[in-house]
C-alpha cells in the first residue's frame, strides 16, 4: 500500500520532468585532479584545478581531529582555484584565474558560452552538504551568491532526498538554458526500488542568484511527494527507536533470518556492544541444505578469527546433539579462547553447557524467553542520555 500512494505522489510530479535509472548508493571518492569542463557550445571552458591531498586517508582522519585544511598535502595547491577561459581569434584567452570557495574542489562546473558566468556545484566528498552547494561567479570571478540546499527546498524535502554515507544526491546534470539563465535538475524524493528517477527544474537567475521553480505545479507536486516520503521516513524511524528501546525477546517467526536478526541484536545488549559476533544458525534437520549450517558452525568455532559465535536453530530437539557432536570433533579446551552464545530455553540450557563443557568454550546463554534490555550506553551512542 506505501508503495502504490507514493508511485500516484510520483506520477503527479513527473509533469515537464524526465526519467533516467537509478543511480547507485555506492559512495566512493577518488581523490580530485585538475579538470576542464567546456561550456555547451564549446566557447568558454573551466580549468579547476583543486586543494592538493596527502590521501583520502588522510583527510578523513584530519577531520576527526578537527584539523584544517583537512589532508593538506606538504607541497601543491593549498586552496582551490577556477580559470575561465573563452574562445576567440582561434585562441583561448583568460577571463579570470581566482580561487574558489570550495574546500577542496567542485563536484561539477558550468560555465556560460559567453564567459558572463560560471556555477560550481557541491563539494568534494559532500555532495548537497553545507553552504557551497551552488556557487556562481561573474565575470571578473566575483562570487554572487553561494546557496545551500536549504536556500533552494524546505528541510523535510532534504530529509527524504536519497542519502549516502557522505552526501545527499539532491540533482541531475545542470545547464544553461537559451536565455542565459541556470536550470537545475532536482530529485524527486521516491522509493528507490521504482526504479526510475523523476526531476523538477529549479531556476537560477545568475545575475541575482534568486531562484524559482520552472513549473509552480510541478514544484508543488514535488514537495506533497517530499512531504509523504518523509512523513513516512519519520514514521519508520519512531517504529525503529521504539524496537531498539525494548525490551529483546525472541523472533515471532522461527526463521533463519529472523534468527539472524536476533543473535546479533542480543549480543549487542549483553555485551554493550563490545562484541560483534559470526552468527550461525541450524536450519531444520530434514532441509536438503541443513548439512552445511553444521559445517559452518564448526568452522565459526575453530577459525581463530571467530573469537565470538552466535548460535540459534530452527530445530530446539536437534541443539544438544549437534553441540555434543561438536564438541567431539575437537581436542580437549581447543575452544577456551572463543565465547558462544546459544539461543536456548531454561530447559535446554544444562543439556547445552555439558555437552560443551570438554571444549573449554566460554558459554552464554541468550533464552529467547527472557526479555533482554537495552544497553544505556547503545541508548547514548544512538540518541544521547536516555532518561
Amino acid at each position: 500500500m506505501r508503495f502504490a500512494r507514493i508511485a500516484v505522489l510520483t506520477g503527479l510530479a513527473i509533469l515537464g520532468t524526465s526519467f533516467i535509472p537509478s543511480p547507485s548508493c555506492a559512495d566512493s571518492w577518488a581523490l580530485p585532479t585538475t579538470r576542464t569542463f567546456t561550456s555547451c557550445h564549446g566557447q568558454a571552458r573551466v580549468i579547476v584545478v583543486p586543494r592538493d591531498l596527502e590521501s583520502q586517508l588522510a583527510y578523513f582522519e584530519d577531520k576527526v581531529k578537527g584539523v584544517e585544511p583537512a589532508g593538506q598535502a606538504e607541497t601543491g595547491p593549498t586552496q582551490a582555484t577556477a580559470r575561465v577561459e573563452t574562445w576567440r581569434d582561434n585562441t583561448w584567452r583568460k577571463v579570470w584565474d581566482k580561487p574558489i570557495i570550495n574546500f577542496v574542489a567542485p563536484v561539477e562546473v558550468i560555465v556560460r558560452d559567453d564567459g558572463r558566468y560560471t556555477v560550481t556545484f557541491d563539494n568534494w566528498h559532500t555532495t548537497g552538504y553545507g553552504p557551497h552547494a551552488v556557487v556562481i561567479y561573474d565575470e571578473r570571478g566575483d562570487k554572487v551568491r553561494a546557496l545551500a540546499l536549504s536556500d533552494m527546498m524546505p528541510q523535510y524535502y532534504i530529509d527524504a532526498l536519497p542519502h549516502s554515507t557522505s552526501s545527499i544526491r539532491w540533482r541531475g546534470q545542470p545547464r544553461f538554458a537559451s536565455d542565459g539563465r541556470v536550470v537545475i535538475p532536482i530529485i524527486i524524493p521516491a522509493i528507490e526500488s521504482l526504479g526510475e528517477r523523476a526531476y523538477v527544474e529549479m531556476i537560477i537567475d545568475p545575475s541575482t542568484g534568486v531562484t524559482s521553480p520552472a513549473s509552480g505545479l510541478a514544484w508543488e507536486q514535488a514537495l506533497a511527494t517530499g512531504r509523504q516520503i518523509h512523513a513516512e521516513q519519520v514514521a519508520e524511524a519512531a517504529q525503529e527507536k521504539a524496537a531498539f528501546l525494548a525490551p529483546l525477546l525472541g523472533p515471532a517467526k522461527n526463521e533463519q533470518g529472523e534468527w539472524h536478526g536476533y543473535l546479533l541484536e542480543a549480543v549487542e545488549r549483553v555485551t554493550h556492544g563490545a562484541a560483534f559476533p559470526a552468527t550461525k544458525v541450524l536450519r531444520d534437520p530434514k532441509a536438503a541444505d541443513y548439512a552445511i549450517t553444521e559445517t559452518w558452525l564448526r568452522e565459526a568455532v575453530t577459525k581463530t578469527y571467530a573469537d565470538h559465535v552466535a548460535l540459534a536453530s530452527l530445530s530446539s530437539s536437534n541443539l544438544v546433539p549437534v553441540l555434543r557432536k561438536l564438541a567431539a570433533s575437537v581436542p580437549r579446551g581447543s575452544l577456551s579462547k572463543v565465547t558462544l552464545y546459544v539461543a536456548a530455553r531454561a530447559d535446554v540450557w544444562p543439556d547445552v553447557r555439558q555437552a560443551m563443557a570438554p571444549t573449554g568454550v566460554r558459554l552464554v546463554q541468550l533464552n529467547p524467553d527472557r526479555p533482554i534490555p537495552q544497553a544505556a550506553s547503545r541508548i547514548a551512542q544512538r540518541y544521547g542520555p536516555y532518561k
